[in-house]
């Protein structure tokens, strides 16, 4: 029988890939969603505990954004499905999510430490500062509910003592944005353990 999702599950699962290759997550953590593209009211996401080198795409499960339920899927859905959910239902502009746990931006969120633009290429892509979320338990639309109001009309957000959260209207450029964010997350470390470091400022 067709997969009428197929596309959209191999989408999420290739991102996935690349996220777990690039060093951004490890064993089963962070996760990657992105709306169905011919009906936004569904999701497609990466399933809960099943590590990357391990995951297949037919194993993406798709959720109704609505009712949280899975449609024409086996297994579960990641953890984090509460957030994803909340971060949709609020951004209709949101069309791909990235969720991960990279060293860099998780040492800056257990600091509560917010990302300034500290060099030039980061103001331009993510205009200013990345703010960190207030704290939320993991798998809870409290954590979604936070991230959304620290990521105002950013691409990104750091969410409190967990990871970042990043947003994008395709799962390329959301992995792109997360891949970029812990490149000036690692230098802004780095510059921190020299001195205080010089943040670019808006003219």
């Amino acid at each position: 029988m067709r997969d009428r999702f197929a596309e959209m599950r191999y989408d999420v699962f290739s991102h996935a890939r690349k996220m777990w290759e690039a060093g951004l997550v490890v064993g089963s953590s962070g996760n990657v969603s992105a709306r169905v593209a011919d009906d936004p009211s569904l999701i497609a996401i990466t399933p809960t505990s099943i590590i990357y080198d391990e995951m297949a795409a037919q194993q993406i499960v798709v959720v109704d954004l609505l009712t949280g339920k899975s449609v024409e899927s086996k297994g579960e859905p990641s953890y984090e499905l509460p957030m994803h959910r909340a971060i949709y239902r609020e951004m209709p502009n949101v069309s791909a999510i990235v969720h991960t746990h990279s060293p860099f931006v998780t040492t800056l969120s257990v600091l509560r430490k917010s990302l300034p633009p500290v060099i030039d290429e980061m103001r331009m892509r993510f205009g200013g500062t990345i703010e960190v979320a207030d704290y939320a338990p993991s798998g809870t639309e409290d954590l979604g509910r936070n991230a959304v109001r620290a990521l105002g009309n950013r691409p990104a957000a750091i969410l409190a003592n967990h990871g970042n959260v990043c947003v994008a209207g395709d799962a390329s450029t959301a992995l792109q944005i997360a891949i970029f964010m812990e490149a000036a997350a690692r230098v802004y470390v780095q510059a921190l353990q020299i001195g205080e470091p010089s943040v670019v400022r808006q003219k």
